[in-house]
């Protein structure tokens, strides 16, 4: 099957999925409006003033201007709250003044609200405390139930790309969206639960404090990666001296850490940053950014390991070693050995199951302080293992992953013989643990499709070069990001002007 049918295959199915989820919000938005159509031109205005069956005598009810909105007779709720039914007449908006004559403290006692009645009749209540209107448990709902269908349709498509082995951005999109909504579904259900969400800007509000949960829910799980990535730089430091980038762990777990402090506006010394109604719309921008890059780095870890513990199909054609720095005589390192030895372990595998030999593609250029190029290194170590010279194709031009890839497919390509072409030939490529997804990411982008084989590490290198490999799929995709948190500022002050 062809590169361009199957990315025409692929995109038709999401193109389904997120056709469904369209119909699903159309269904329920036309259902809302139908819904509140008919119980919105009544609402029960909540009067904060509680009493007996005796007071209800001496409640007067007032409009400023009258016409637009009616009242019936108050009664009382189930906790002794004075409760006033209106009924819509005509649009426009009203001030409603409630009063009681003269309790037992010998006072009156008057509560001032706003009305509106919008085009469909629907009275809306919207003052200094909240804004609510007849039916906005229904919105809770709607609300939870789409959640919970795009939630469904993340986790389908995230496990999806696991089973076909399609380790991608796609797939980290899918996972952190998947994360997000979880904690998002589990906090607004248990408000509702607890009859905590009682008007439609406790929603609204409770949708913009997710941030904030999300934080506070998940800072112990991060709190505990970012111990791990401190010890494991200083045992980075200890075993291969201090550099800037062995101290990648710490100044990240320390930014986080500044992050968490001021988007939960965590008080210092008395003092506290957000303080005014414009910086605590600031604060929850801040604490979405936050949330955003914790859920990319949890669904990145995720995908990283997934793809970490795959192990490819014995079937390969090609195997890549993707190089790194080598020794100053031209030997391995161990970095650098480790990934051949994964090759090679899995190419001699591979021969003993199904009788088939792989070729292999050392893949690395000469650095400025390398006697020999990388790929060469490698040739000699594999010839070394026994591996008969014509299964090598030696790539030695590339300086980084990037190149690795794109020139193997070049050296590939050269090898094969026509009218084959790159994607007739089943390619696996060996790299280093922490390395593998961005392998895959970086294999697409030259155009294949490429398997990892994993080599393991020390684990007090993993954390710190994970975080690298982090940084590097965030810097690759740096636009999309931008646009994503940008959009997102735009939803949450949309949603700021609601409350």
């Amino acid at each position: 099957m062809s590169k361009t049918i199957r990315k025409d295959k692929k995109k038709r199915k999401m193109k389904k999925r997120f056709i469904f989820l369209n119909i699903v919000a159309m269904v329920m938005i036309l259902f809302f409006v139908k819904y509140i159509d008919i119980v919105g031109d009544h609402y029960d205005v909540h009067s904060t003033l509680y009493a007996d069956e005796s007071a209800l005598g001496r409640i007067s009810v007032s409009f400023e201007p009258e016409g637009i909105v009616k009242a019936s007779d108050a009664f009382l709720s189930d906790d002794g709250e004075v409760l006033i039914p209106t009924a819509s007449e005509r649009t426009g908006e009203t001030d409603m003044t409630i009063g009681i004559q003269r309790d037992e403290e010998g006072t009156d006692r008057i509560i001032k609200t706003h009305l509106r009645v919008s085009v469909m009749g629907t009275i809306i209540e919207k003052n200094d405390r909240f804004t609510n209107f007849n039916g906005y448990q229904l919105v809770c709902y709607l609300f939870l139930a789409f959640m919970l269908s795009v939630m469904c349709v993340m986790i389908f498509s995230f496990f999806e790309c696991q089973k076909k082995s399609d380790f991608s951005y796609p797939m980290v999109a899918y996972g952190g969206v998947a994360i997000f909504l979880a904690v998002l579904l589990v906090i607004v259900t248990y408000k509702i639960l607890n009859n905590v969400v009682n008007t439609f800007s406790a929603l609204i509000a409770l949708i913009m404090q997710t941030g904030e949960w999300f934080i506070v829910l998940l800072s112990p799980f991060l709190l505990v990666m970012a111990i791990a990535l401190s010890v494991s730089n200083i045992w980075l430091m200890r075993h291969e001296g201090f550099r800037p980038a062995n101290a990648l762990g710490i100044v990240i777990s320390v930014l986080w850490l500044i992050g968490v402090v001021f988007s939960l506006n965590i008080g210092i010394f008395g003092y506290t940053l957000f303080d005014s109604e414009i910086w605590y719309q600031i604060r929850y921008i801040l604490t979405f950014i936050v949330t955003y890059f914790e859920c990319m780095l949890m669904s990145t870890s995720v995908c990283a390991f997934l793809a970490s513990r795959y192990t490819p199909p014995m079937d390969r054609d090609y195997i890549i070693i993707l190089g790194c720095a080598i020794r100053s005589d031209g030997s391995l390192t161990p970095l650098l050995r480790g990934r051949a030895d994964a090759a090679l372990s899995f190419e001699k595998r591979q021969f003993e199951e199904t009788g088939k030999h792989a070729c292999f593609v050392p893949s690395g250029g000469q650095g400025a302080d390398e006697v020999i190029s990388e790929g060469e290194a490698m040739e000699r170590y594999l010839i070394d293992q026994g591996v008969e010279p014509e299964r090598i194709c030696r790539e030695d031009k590339s300086v980084n992953t990037f190149e690795n890839m794109q020139f193997s497919k070049a050296v590939i390509e050269e090898n094969i013989q026509a009218p084959a072409d790159i994607n007739s030939v089943k390619i696996a490529f060996a790299t280093t643990n922490y390395h593998i997804f961005r392998g895959y990411i970086l294999a697409a982008k030259n155009g294949y499709t490429a398997k990892g084989i994993s080599a393991k590490t020390k684990w007090y290198f993993f954390p710190n070069a994970f975080i690298r490999e982090f940084i590097g799929l965030l810097a690759d995709q740096i636009w999309r990001h931008f646009v994503i948190i940008g959009l997102m500022i735009l939803i949450l002050l949309g949603i700021a002007l609601m409350l």
